[in-house]
């Protein structure tokens, strides 16, 4: 396990021991803080896990009340609380939760001051635009940091979907289902491109899907292609997110045979905060995901994407998990291409700036639409290179075809029928005189 010093030792009561692996199937950070604050709690009123427990529960009750009381009197030499009403309250519900296992639930309320007052978030905030960029893109960010802040600012991964706590799992390869790897060279079919977060992965325990578009698969891809580089073979379970071999030497703590273990949750947010503690930002590595989060809100409220995919990507349990996640947990074709359209009018709001591959794709886009206007069939347009024109030219093309001169070898008059006359009027041109055999002249009216 991932204890360390006078805590591991707490293991060696069997109940303890018995009371850590059951908290541990459900979350193994969980367990390992409440051993750290009962061994913390015991050492300080000098009891030990099993004497405590043979207290009786009023006494139980006055050593943790007292206990609370003391820490919340503690102040910094600011005149500060030492230490913040979350931090106090996972003390006490250590205590409670060893104290029912032992069969022995408080019944005294035992109240703490301000519980709900996170004083280090007061000032932190969603990052700007610009802010991001500045970390993704400092010198001081290792491209794997790099990948790990897009996972997190443009999929809104948490921290433990990259890199469980103890490093044994995380996001893999096969966890992208629209990535091949040919010729050495990582491939995208699909742009977003779909990212799966399997149930052991999710907070939830609920497997769900989000996405990843153009800068961040660049992103990727520039990682994936360095390590593939460096002689590092690639199989469906390899991970995205792992050590260096000199960190993986630091495996054998955790009994790890793995010779490339997963990330730590840990070292992931520790690497983070390095680099945005280089780039002047204070705030935890978390606020990454709170930059997915309000992007979302955004953009739900210019009718791009639901609600319920906004609760969907952020991992939550919702309308279509509800819905989606009984059939073994698969999604219609048609949900997930609606999602991934959704997610591409996201995008704007979220990367911190326009490709130039997107601008093109916008340019070619509306020369189509002015080409399908102009009267140009689909074949005609399939041959042509819409932005290697320039807008002169393309000008031109559309003024020609729309008026028909191309097929009047560039006259500026032609005759018509006269029953014509109205169909050519509705597509620029100008009626001139009538001739006395049932024709018309028209012209070009520029």
């Amino acid at each position: 396990m991932v204890t360390k010093g006078y805590h591991k030792e707490l293991l060696k009561d069997e109940d303890v021991n018995r009371w850590f692996k059951n908290l541990s199937k459900g979350s193994v950070i969980l367990s390992d803080v409440y051993l750290r604050s009962l061994g913390r709690f015991c050492s300080q009123v000098k009891t030990t896990p099993k004497q405590f427990a043979k207290m009786s529960l009023k006494k139980m009750e006055d050593l943790t009340q007292d206990f609370i009381d003391n820490l919340e009197s503690l102040k910094k030499p600011s005149g500060e609380p030492k230490y913040s009403p979350g931090y106090i309250e996972s003390y006490l519900k250590a205590i409670r939760s060893w104290a029912e296992w032992n069969r022995k639930r408080f019944l005294r309320k035992i109240k703490i001051s301000n519980v709900n007052r996170r004083p280090t978030l007061i000032n932190e905030r969603a990052p700007t635009r610009e802010e991001l960029k500045k970390v993704l893109y400092s010198d001081g960010t290792p491209i794997r940091t790099r990948v790990s802040i897009a996972l997190i600012a443009f999929s809104g991964f948490r921290l433990e979907v990259l890199g469980n706590y103890q490093g044994l799992d995380g996001l893999k390869l096969k966890d992208f289902p629209d990535i091949k790897i040919e010729n050495n060279e990582v491939v995208f079919s699909k742009i977003p491109t779909m990212i799966i977060v399997r149930e052991e992965l999710s907070k939830s325990r609920n497997r769900y899907i989000s996405f990843l578009g153009e800068e961040g698969c660049e992103i990727l891809k520039q990682y994936l292609e360095r390590r593939i580089g460096e002689g590092e073979s690639h199989h469906p379970d390899s991970g995205i997110i792992i050590t260096t071999p000199s960190q993986a030497l630091k495996s054998k703590n955790f009994n790890i045979k793995d010779n490339s273990p997963f990330l730590r949750t840990t070292k992931i947010g520790d690497e983070i905060r390095k680099s945005m503690r280089t780039c002047g930002l204070p705030w935890r590595p978390y606020v990454f995901r709170t930059y997915f989060d309000t992007a979302l809100m955004l953009a739900e409220n210019k009718g791009f994407i639901s609600h319920a995919y906004q609760q969907f990507w952020m991992g939550h349990k919702g309308d279509i998990e509800a819905q989606y996640t009984t059939n073994k947990n698969r999604f219609p074709d048609e949900v997930i291409e609606d999602m991934r359209s959704s997610y591409k009018k996201l995008q704007d709001l979220l990367q911190t700036s326009k490709s130039e591959a997107s601008d093109e794709k916008i340019k070619e886009s509306f020369r189509k639409q002015l080409l399908s206007v102009a009267g140009f069939s689909q074949k005609e347009m399939d041959k042509m290179k819409m932005n290697a024109f320039s807008d002169e030219e393309f000008q031109n093309l559309v003024r020609q075809k729309l008026l028909g001169v191309m097929a009047n070898n560039g006259s500026k008059q032609r005759v018509v029928p006269v029953n014509e006359v109205e169909h050519y009027i509705s597509q620029g041109w100008e009626y001139v005189n009538t001739l006395p055999n049932d024709q018309a002249i028209l012209k070009i009216p520029f």
